[in-house]
């Protein structure tokens, strides 16, 4: 199965979902490091939230159809136009945020 990557909040997390990225937080001089891939468990939750962690990258299972992806992917690089309509793209810095925008509203 498909899957896709989103930020979501510490608070709507769930035991057994999968880091996107890695995750880290401290408290007290005490770190808390989880790696991309680390599925999280109940005291991964509580030790985010303790060190008050405000949202995780996690990876999550994608059930839309290959038509959906397609759709959503078109109206999402249209919105980017949208916002950097008055963007100069010739600027490299501008055209690399550009750039990875789409790639992250596209995915």
């Amino acid at each position: 199965m498909r899957k896709r990557h989103c930020y979501i909040t510490v608070a709507e997390a769930e035991v057994g979902m999968e880091l996107g990225a890695p995750a880290t937080g401290t408290k007290q001089g005490k770190l808390i490091s989880m790696s991309a891939g680390h599925k999280l468990t109940g005291d991964d939750l509580f030790q985010l939230a303790e060190r008050r962690v405000e949202f995780i990258f996690v990876t999550e299972p994608d059930p839309r159809p290959d038509e959906q992806v397609a759709v959503d992917a078109a109206q999402a690089a249209h919105r980017v136009m949208e916002i950097f309509a008055g963007a100069d793209l010739s600027d490299p810095i501008i055209a690399t945020l550009f750039n990875q925008v789409i790639i992250y509203r596209s995915a």
